[in-house]
């Protein structure tokens, strides 16, 4: 940058001086030379800020943005396991960089492009991968609860409501969230395994008859979260309940339960 810049000035300094010699050798006179000294000028103003200075920006802000995913755990192993979807996330947040957001806040915003790449990995992920993130998010779901109802909503149900930019509102358990992640997706190469349905039936029936001495007709709004006339609040109480009596059972259960959940919700 600095080079092109000594470039541009002598390059006007050499037309200031030829100029100042055809006026004094022609009959060129001074209020044409000052116009042909700044035509150029003009000219070279209009083109770096109407296309170079634009287009600096834009690489810089590609840059800025490939640079933050690609060391972000959960979205940096995505540039070689999804790289449809990598380019896709890099576009949205050098967008958001150039709307003036902070990478961090702006990163936080792309969670929620992530949910059919987390339920897909899931259904590919060993036992304790699964039972890990499933675990992280519940202790993600009770501290949003705690905070506002809300909140424990969009994060359970992005696609109804949108997500949760866990860097705004709990950076607390962001990190924590964002490797859970990371392990999943790491985990999660190979084929979808196997679900033991009969199982996975067997032990949903014995928590929802557990959950439904609690909860009681109210347990079935789980099964209705996009009609609005649902309980939020206690979608998400129900929810953490949920998954906390999931996670109680063995690994292998917990797992293959959850497997099943996610083949039922599609």
């Amino acid at each position: 940058m600095t080079s092109l810049w000594i470039v541009t000035l002598a390059a006007f300094v050499l037309l200031a001086l030829i100029i100042v010699v055809l006026i004094k050798t022609t009959r060129l006179r001074a209020w044409q030379g000052v116009v042909l000294f700044l035509l150029p000028l003009l000219l070279a103003n209009l083109l770096w800020f109407s296309w170079l200075k634009p287009q600096q920006q834009r690489i810089a802000q590609q840059r800025t943005a490939t640079d933050y995913l690609a060391s972000t755990p959960g979205y940096r192993v995505l540039q070689t396991q999804e790289p449809a979807l990598w380019q896709l996330l890099v576009q949205e947040l050098q967008h958001r960089l150039r709307q003036g957001e902070a990478p961090p806040q702006a990163a936080g915003e792309l969670r929620g492009w992530l949910a059919d790449v987390i339920n897909q990995r899931l259904m590919r992920a060993p036992d304790a991968a699964v039972v890990n993130y499933i675990g992280v998010s519940v202790d993600v779901m009770q501290a949003l609860g705690k905070r506002d109802p809300q909140l424990c909503f969009r994060f359970l149900y992005p696609q109804v409501s949108g997500g949760v930019n866990l860097v705004k509102t709990l950076p607390s358990l962001n990190t924590r969230e964002a490797e859970a992640m990371e392990q999943l997706l790491l985990a999660s190469r190979g084929p979808e395994l196997p679900v033991d349905q009969p199982q996975a039936q067997q032990d949903l029936q014995r928590i929802v008859a557990g959950l439904y001495k609690k909860w009681g007709d109210k347990l079935q709004q789980l099964n209705l979260p996009a009609d609005t006339a649902v309980d939020r609040s206690s979608m998400c109480a129900m929810s953490v309940d949920l998954y906390r009596t999931i996670l109680a059972l063995p690994d292998k259960n917990a797992a293959n339960l959850l497997r099943r959940m996610v083949t039922l919700s599609g």
